[in-house]
């Protein structure tokens, strides 16, 4: 058999496809003749447009992710914690009429030296929109499908975990760092905010075995 027999039996078992291929309707024959879109802006709206649009082909997600109804994971989780809203607008109304009235602030602020206290915005971004953060990145991964079988919940309680290495450093647990199974030899440190006299339990998961392992 030749390699041209072998290409036309080849073509011979291709099926046509369901619908127009992308970008078939646009004449590459003169591209200075079609229409430019001169901003990002309607660029990104076309873009979005085509996105939403149907299609006939399937996409990546579509072939491995399975997209299930938020309205039917269940919740796991405890409520969120009550803030009174004239409250909130109260502090951020002061808060601001004491940033204008300092001098120092507006003066560091005109010369680029101002220094923004790193361990006071972790801690308000803990405090506000930091638990939905962490709750989009462990359904981003499948952390909550693959653990509790779809259910959800939104981490409202911060943990700080580090494991001791040595008698003076610690190694911390962040969200994404790699922690050795050496570092991770002995019980970690775990540290979190809570009533006096409430009850917790740690559940410690490993995602590894079948079973859990609570300690």
């Amino acid at each position: 058999m030749t390699p041209r027999s072998v290409s036309t039996a080849s073509l011979s078992r291709r099926t046509p496809p369901l619908g127009p291929m992308p970008n078939e309707d646009i004449d590459v024959s003169n591209l200075e003749r079609l229409e430019k879109y001169r901003s990002f802006e309607r660029y990104r709206r076309r873009a979005e447009q085509e996105a939403h649009a149907p299609h006939w082909w399937r996409t990546y997600r579509e072939y491995f992710l399975k997209e299930t109804d938020p309205k039917d994971r269940i919740n796991i989780g405890l409520p969120p914690p009550r803030v009174s809203r004239t409250q909130k607008l109260q502090e951020r109304k002061r808060f601001l009429q004491e940033l204008r009235a300092n001098s120092e602030e507006e003066r560091a602020a005109r010369l680029r030296t101002a220094s923004i206290p790193l361990e006071a915005v972790r801690a308000e971004w803990e405090r506000t929109c930091g638990p939905y953060h962490k709750q989009r990145l462990a359904e981003y991964y499948g952390l909550y499908r693959d653990l509790f079988h779809g259910a959800t919940f939104v981490p409202w309680v911060p943990l700080h975990v580090a494991y001791a290495l040595g008698e003076e450093d610690l190694i911390p647990v962040y969200h994404g760092n790699e922690v050795t199974p050496t570092e991770a030899s002995q019980a970690p440190e775990v540290t979190y905010e809570a009533d006096k006299d409430s009850l917790w339990t740690l559940l410690f998961i490993n995602l590894e075995p079948t079973s859990p392992a609570i300690g």
